[in-house]
């Protein structure tokens, strides 16, 4: 396996490969492309921090900014467009990488500059420009496609080349180190006061002396009763030390734009109290059950389906839900504590391309070999849904107010592991502990 640092250049020429395949493009068109420029904040000049366009590093490489890429379809020729730095800027942003370096840096023939960009183009007469929407020159005398490549790169970016799996296993390995700190940093501070702050800027420690500089997201660090809130960022409460209070963290570092989105959820005081232990296995189960059937061929509703039911069948069981299972499965009763989906495809972006821009859920296609995902249920006790559901009149008779009113102190359990796709079934690139007795042996060191 190859691990961090990278001393060689990133092979991007084979996902260019890849999307021509898609894309099937007409004869002398070429493809165009501009990364993301850096911007700042408001009206001053405080840089905002940068990250590059997906789509432009797929095809390039390149993670600095303002960079862009022109490729002859015909003859597969690769040009890397490098910003022009006047010499006054080069006293604030140093000196740029010259030509000869770029060409053994990045995956790319020649090296074109800015301001031969237009000429060039007038002279070769490209019958179609494929760019995106998002691309800076418009080209108002060329046929210009902006629909058909984007919906190439999507479906490219779906299945990973053995590079783009390194990558992702990597940061899921270090992301997965940084998430067994915060179970042992809470341990150890058992008794004092703690900020989910803290919290998050220990996992990007972490993270960042590890190879991992960028987070694929804002952590989430949602303690007590925040852990039913999904997308909690906020991050700057006292975390609360009574004995259902759970911590979630929701949190992946990022590797070369891949990146990794693992949650793992654990006691404060470093033991579940029942409550949470009962709600902790049911999600756990559930996230179980669907690894074990992850293979090449299966349709991702059918895993969306199967974990509805485990979780279903676990409330009903300890008298949340009341009814027949299928019935509660069939009229949503589970939706009051259970409101996403069961998990997405993990590469360039978080949440990325299911195919086509679709998503995991909606597509009608099967798993594949190769693509990266994430298996995530979850179960919460928010009070929003919670009023929401129990207040209507056809719902009452499936819900045990009591029973909702015992496990709410929980407030939610998430389980997220990113996961590969492989011949036999699948690799969990996720390696930090998810077993009850293994998370409160970790807190007792």
């Amino acid at each position: 396996m190859q691990f961090y640092p990278i001393s060689k250049k990133i092979p991007t020429r084979l996902n260019y490969e890849l999307v021509k395949k898609y894309l099937e493009p007409l004869k002398g068109s070429v493809i165009y492309l501009t990364g993301r420029r850096t911007q700042a904040r408001d009206d001053t000049d405080v840089e905002l921090d940068f990250r590059q366009e997906s789509n432009f590093f797929y095809l390039s490489g390149v993670e600095k900014p303002g960079y862009g890429i022109l490729i002859l379809t015909d003859t597969d020729e690769i040009y890397l467009i490098p910003p022009t730095v006047p010499p006054v800027q080069q006293l604030w942003k140093g000196i740029p990488d010259s030509h000869d370096t770029l060409v053994r840096k990045y995956d790319v023939n020649h090296i074109l500059i800015e301001e031969e960009l237009s000429p060039f183009i007038h002279r070769i007469k490209p019958t179609t420009i494929y760019t995106l929407p998002s691309a800076t020159n418009t080209f108002d005398s060329f046929q210009v496609d902006n629909f058909r490549l984007i919906t190439a790169i999507h479906k490219a970016r779906l299945i990973k080349s053995p590079w783009e799996i390194s990558n992702l296993r990597y940061a899921a390995h270090i992301s997965s180190h940084a998430h067994l700190s915060l179970m042992s940093h809470v341990a150890k501070q058992k008794g004092q006061v703690i900020y989910e702050s803290e919290l998050e800027a220990r996992f990007r420690w972490i993270c960042a002396k590890n190879g991992l500089p960028k987070q694929c997201y804002i952590p989430i660090v949602a303690s007590g009763p925040r852990a039913a809130i999904l997308h909690y960022t906020d991050n700057d409460k006292v975390i609360p030390t009574d004995p259902h209070d759970l911590i979630l963290v929701d949190a992946g570092g990022e590797r070369q734009c891949y990146g990794s989105d693992i949650t793992r959820t654990f006691p404060v005081l470093g033991k579940f109290s029942q409550e949470a232990k009962a709600i902790y296995s049911i999600v756990l189960q559930a996230q179980k059950r669907v690894l074990a059937s992850l293979r090449p061929g299966v349709l991702w509703n059918e895993m969306s389906h199967l974990a509805i039911r485990v979780l279903c069948e676990g409330l009903l069981n300890i008298g949340v839900l009341k009814g027949d299972l299928d019935q509660l499965i069939q009229v949503g009763a589970y939706k009051a504590f259970y409101f996403h989906g069961l998990g997405h495809s993990v590469g360039l972006d978080c949440h990325d391309v299911g195919g086509y821009g679709k998503s995991l859920e909606l597509m009608n296609e099967p798993l594949q070999e190769n693509m990266v995902i994430t298996v995530e249920p979850g179960l919460y006790f928010n009070d929003v849904s919670i009023q929401m559901w129990t207040s209507l009149p056809e719902y009452t008779k499936y819900f045990d107010l009591s029973k909702i009113d015992q496990y709410r102190p929980v407030g939610g359990v998430r389980i997220e592991d990113t996961v590969l796709i492989t011949k036999e079934g699948h690799e969990n690139f996720t390696i930090v502990p998810k077993e009850v007795d293994d998370i409160e042996a970790i807190m007792k060191l």
